[in-house]
């Protein structure tokens, strides 16, 4: 009986792909740099006896044997077994193997789970998850195949054996699929992964197709052009990061200056014994993400932009608890290339790169220590704002400038050089000029301040100064 119901299992918990179809499971040379073998072809009973053969050594040359991510493997697989694939997931658990899907190769069905067990052994420190997938590459998953072959005849006491069979290996899965990584303690096969790959049958495969679905499910991409970290990156960086370990993210806020649905700022902050840039970044209404980057050395000893948020209305984050204690940047979160691009950006378009084409362009940010229009209006004011002498509310005042009335100003305002902070408005008027990153907080407390006043002349035909505050222009 046993034996009957094993032959069933076959038939029961296979792929759609037909294994005599194709050719059975080889393993042959990987590619330098990438990994040290590759498994093609079908995945068949027995086929874990194959890799627990193999010799895995560090290729020569490499920087830091503590570092285990050399042991990886390729795989080119439409599937097979989904039996074997979880004998063979539990090998590369136990192995810390990583897996890689190459340009041009196919990971599908029992493969695609076989891919989602690779892991990497790291000598102190925790180990690390570890697959990657070319974006030329397919990654695709499936519910198992659980017909019968319709050419045998099977007894009910045969069906019952086989599918108490096939039970327990589900079992076994989801098992194995719960288990936390070992890097940052979500499942290896989060449950939303789960529910899409069951609802996709036979040669319709849910394709990682996306960098949406790469970052949710913790696969790294490559083979693509990778952005320069930028206030742009950050912003999408900032909105993927601190939503994929709760869910995919969707209806990202678009790209635009638009200081009514976020807050982007630079300053000087100091950790790690260093003074370093650090970008914040704040969204208003109901998607409320609040996120921090810089750039510093991780613990790989790689220089890395690097990111700490919270996202309040899915109660999820990147890195650590509290982004403003400089002891805690270690444990910043590195941000991968890919989640500096939309979310809804196709592989396709990595591979191709168009996706840096299709990138938003920023709009030019509103230069506030020049008038482009050459006019000003009145604002901020209950009647009027006067006209001074002088740069200074302590000079005589020359007339007096209605609410709401527009006068022409010059491009260029007057500063007051005497002002308490001169010199650090200056600079960053001069940033501005310059189209650099700089502080628009502290630049917009300068002119609250009446650091910059605009020359007019006023209904009486003299010519004196406005406080910039009080005007638009």
């Amino acid at each position: 009986m046993k034996r009957i119901a094993a032959a069933c299992l076959c038939a029961l918990v296979s792929s759609v792909f037909h294994p005599a179809a194709a050719s059975a499971l080889q393993i042959t040379p990987g590619k330098e740099g990438l990994c040290l073998a590759t498994l093609s072809g079908a995945i068949e009973k027995d086929d874990v006896a194959k890799l627990r053969d193999m010799q895995l050594e560090a290729p020569e040359g490499w920087p830091n044997l503590e570092d285990g991510r050399w042991k990886t493997l390729c795989l080119d697989s439409p599937g097979g077994s989904y039996t074997e694939g979880f004998a063979i997931a539990q090998h590369l658990l136990d192995k810390n193997i990583g897996t890689v899907v190459d340009d041009g190769a196919s990971c599908l069905s029992a493969c695609a789970l076989v891919f989602m067990f690779g892991t990497a052994y790291q000598t102190e420190s925790n180990a690390l998850t570890n697959r990657r997938l070319h974006v030329g590459g397919k990654l695709g998953f499936h519910q198992p195949d659980l017909r019968l072959d319709e050419t045998r005849h099977y007894s009910v006491a045969d069906v019952r054996a086989a599918f108490e069979v096939a039970l327990d290996s589900t079992l076994r899965f989801l098992a194995l699929a719960a288990r936390p990584r070992p890097d940052n303690r979500r499942p290896f096969v989060e449950s939303d992964l789960q529910e899409a790959m069951l609802a996709h049958k036979g040669q319709d495969f849910f394709m990682i197709d996306t960098v949406n679905k790469a970052g949710r499910w913790g696969i790294e991409l490559f083979g693509f052009e990778e952005p320069a970290f930028s206030e742009l990156g950050f912003f999408f960086a900032c909105q993927n990061m601190v939503t994929w370990p709760a869910q995919l993210a969707g209806d990202q806020i678009p790209w635009g200056r638009n200081d009514y649905d976020y807050s982007l700022r630079q300053t000087q902050w100091t950790a790690g014994g260093l003074t370093r840039e650090r970008y914040d970044l704040q969204f208003a209404g109901m998607q409320t993400y609040d996120c921090a980057a810089t750039v510093a050395q991780h613990w790989s000893g790689r220089i890395l932009p690097m990111l700490c948020g919270y996202r309040e209305n899915t109660n999820s984050s990147a890195g650590p608890d509290d982004c403003n204690a400089p002891d805690r940047l270690y444990s910043w979160a590195p941000i991968p290339a890919q989640a500096m691009f939309p979310a809804a950006t196709t592989l396709e378009a990595l591979a191709t790169g168009t996706a840096t084409e299709q990138m938003p362009k920023p709009a030019p940010l509103p230069n506030p220590c020049i008038s482009e229009r050459g006019t000003a209006r009145v604002i901020n004011v209950k009647n009027y704002t006067s006209l001074r002498e002088s740069t200074s509310h302590e000079s005589d005042k020359l007339d007096e400038l209605p609410k709401g009335s527009e006068w022409d100003v010059p491009r260029s305002p007057t500063v007051d050089s005497d002002h308490y902070r001169h010199e650090t408005c200056l600079q960053l008027c001069q940033q501005a000029e310059q189209e650099q990153p700089y502080d628009r907080v502290v630049l917009g407390e300068c002119i609250a301040d009446n650091w910059m006043w605009f020359e007019i002349t006023g209904p009486s035909g003299k010519s004196g100064y406005a406080s910039a505050k009080f005007l638009d222009y």
